[in-house]
């Protein structure tokens, strides 16, 4: 049977009944795609999508709030770069918006990573704002709006040209099995934790082979990285939720580094996955 067919009051009551479950199901939606939403809600931090965020661009004081690799690498344009982890990020964040005015939108690698909504709830803590987290991602933004990205400095005019495609970058990854079993059995190879300070713990989850090299580090890595190369030995490289790897690739390839896996869904699903069984 047909909406068209149905008697015009059984027709106003299904129509009614669809409209009232959609939001339902948007929400419900929103909550698998993007999980931080409804736990930061408590903090007062709005989230703004990809759409919203498009036609309120001009009129937004918009922040990055990754380490300085991933923001070189790739961005939104006009982004101002303020990382989460730096020590003045709340006096930072005011002289942008003393100069530039609100709202401050505050961005990350989205969806599973949450420091878009943790720099907003910081900075509502600190009086500023209003305040928004747009929560999708960079990625998100460079495949719907690619004049609106900059790779390495430059607009981006041919995203599949441009952009590693996610085949090329999907056949790096390791699920965590095969990684952890890489990790036991490959000795020469060299364990490389990605993650900033305020991501790590204090667990060693591969026998303290992992030597840390934060993405904000950039002199540390590149340490690593070279010597890594020099010595010809393969790189397993992790971070938090497997996204920030993705913007490692780039840094990799063009050091012509090309003996490396990453932990598929980083630390948190090699949590989900090996930890909790």
């Amino acid at each position: 049977m047909t909406f068209r067919s149905l008697s015009p009051r059984l027709a106003v009551m299904a129509l009614c009944l669809g409209l009232a479950g959609a939001p339902v199901m948007a929400s419900a939606q929103a909550f698998v795609e993007f999980p931080g939403r409804s736990l930061y809600e408590r903090f007062g931090v709005d989230a703004v999508d990809l759409f919203d965020l498009r036609g309120q661009l001009s009129r937004s004081t918009l922040i990055d709030v990754r380490p300085r690799l991933e923001y070189d690498i790739l961005h939104i344009e006009g982004a101002h770069h303020v990382p989460l982890s730096a020590p003045d990020f709340e006096d930072q964040v005011r002289a942008l918006e003393a100069e530039h005015g609100g709202p401050l939108v505050f961005y990350c690698n989205g969806r599973t990573s949450y420091m878009s909504y943790r720099a907003a709830a910081r900075a509502n803590s600190a009086g500023l704002g209003p305040t928004q987290a747009y929560d999708a991602g960079v990625k998100d933004w460079a495949e719907r709006y690619p004049g609106l990205a900059m790779l390495r400095g430059e607009r981006i005019e041919d995203p599949e040209s441009q952009l590693i495609d996610d085949a090329v970058f999907e056949a790096r990854l390791l699920d965590a099995d095969t990684f952890a079993r890489r990790v036991r059995n490959d000795d020469g190879a060299v364990v490389i934790d990605v993650r900033g300070n305020e991501e790590r713990d204090e667990i060693s989850l591969f026998a303290g082979r992992e030597i840390s090299a934060p993405l904000q580090d950039i002199t540390r890595l590149n340490r690593v990285l070279g010597q890594a190369r020099r010595d010809g030995v393969p790189l397993l490289i992790f971070d938090q939720n497997g996204q920030q790897v993705r913007w490692l690739q780039y840094h990799l390839e063009e050091g012509g580094i090309d003996d490396y896996r990453f932990l598929e869904g980083g630390l948190q699903r090699f949590y989900d996955e090996v930890m909790t069984r």
